[in-house]
């Protein structure tokens, strides 16, 4: 088993901002056209905060945005769950998070839009974590025990469900608890001794040694799920089709942001120390997810829907649209 460190700041709700518009940065694209000027300059952005949304964190610390004319604020929740309602409530306009809690709620009549990819499954960027002294040694061993994880039916649960499955272990022999601190909070929470193991992300991953000795049981970037797609940015269908220019600014910053996370690791860790406050030691260890580029791949995040229905997360009565791609398409493709 690795050790892995943790000293990240347990605040959930710091907000950001990005330079004002104006300023200047290499690499990025000549600031926006009266032509293209987006219809809502000034949009808030929700996300969890993790290694995933290197792209977001770095469009914002290069000055990507500004240079499209958007001035950004980013707000840090738990998980994409937190969001959810009030994104459809149009109380926030992109959203950062889980494409599994995004499929579920279309399946349930929400519509939303993939703007762009955020991120990929990676190894060591998911996995299962316990506490140093813990007596269990075996995936086998987590039959009849707790594992936190941040969101209820989330991309925690789904990667675990996966593993389990892999070692012929049924999910209802584990109970899924859903920390509403996420991330940041989990680490200590699984030092109380009520959970048998904790589903994190990177940079808490890493972390989660220095500050408590917790190591990992198993990483989660194997088998059916090797490579899995993430993360996205979303927005409401109704929230895209007041505000297209807005929109394809944003698209465009965060283009800008992944091609960088993707060519440069040590703009990667520059960004997370910056915005988790993490101390050199961690970003240092810090594993490094993938950052898709490009236009969103229908067929990567069926993925997703694929294997959200083959363990449970999504029921019997979506089957047609997930097998027929009806789902998924419905939001990436033009018509939505």
């Amino acid at each position: 088993m690795n050790t892995r460190s943790f000293c990240v700041a347990l605040l959930i709700t710091a907000v950001i901002m990005v330079p004002t518009a104006g300023c200047t940065t290499a690499g990025g694209n000549a600031p926006t056209s009266a032509s293209s000027k987006p219809e809502k300059p000034d949009i808030t952005v929700a996300a969890i905060p993790a290694v995933d949304l290197a792209g977001l964190y770095i469009a914002q610390d290069k000055g990507l945005f500004a240079r499209q004319g958007l001035h950004v604020i980013i707000e840090k929740i738990p998980s994409s769950q937190a969001i959810i309602a009030d994104q459809l409530k149009g109380q926030v306009d992109i959203s950062a998070g889980s494409y599994v809690a995004y499929i579920s709620a279309q399946a349930a009549g929400g519509r939303f839009r993939v703007l762009a990819e955020a991120s990929t499954l990676a190894p060591n960027t998911r996995v299962l974590v316990i506490a140093g002294t813990s007596p269990i040694t075996t995936i086998a061993e987590l039959a009849g025990k707790k594992i936190g994880v941040n969101g209820t039916n989330s991309i925690g649960t789904l990667l675990i469900s996966a593993l389990l499955s892999a070692h012929g272990i049924s999910t209802g022999k584990v109970a899924f608890i859903t920390d509403p601190g996420g991330f940041p909070a989990m680490p200590r929470q699984l030092q109380d001794g009520d959970w048998g193991a904790a589903f994190l992300a990177e940079p808490y991953v890493t972390a989660a040694g220095e500050e408590y000795g917790e190591q990992v049981l198993a990483d989660l970037d194997q088998g059916s799920v090797l490579n899995l797609p993430i993360d996205g940015y979303l927005a409401t269908q109704a929230w895209t089709q007041q505000h297209p220019k807005t929109a394809a600014a944003f698209t465009r910053a965060i283009e800008q942001g992944q091609a960088i996370a993707n060519s440069d690791a040590s703009a990667v860790k520059a960004a997370m120390a910056h915005y988790d406050n993490l101390p050199p030691q961690v970003t240092a260890a810090i594993a490094l997810t993938g950052y898709p580029v490009g236009p969103v791949v229908e067929a990567s995040i069926q993925r997703v829907a694929t294997a959200m229905l083959e363990f449970g997360i999504l029921g019997r009565e979506d089957t047609t649209e997930v097998e027929q791609r009806t789902l998924v398409g419905s939001m990436v493709g033009p018509g939505s």
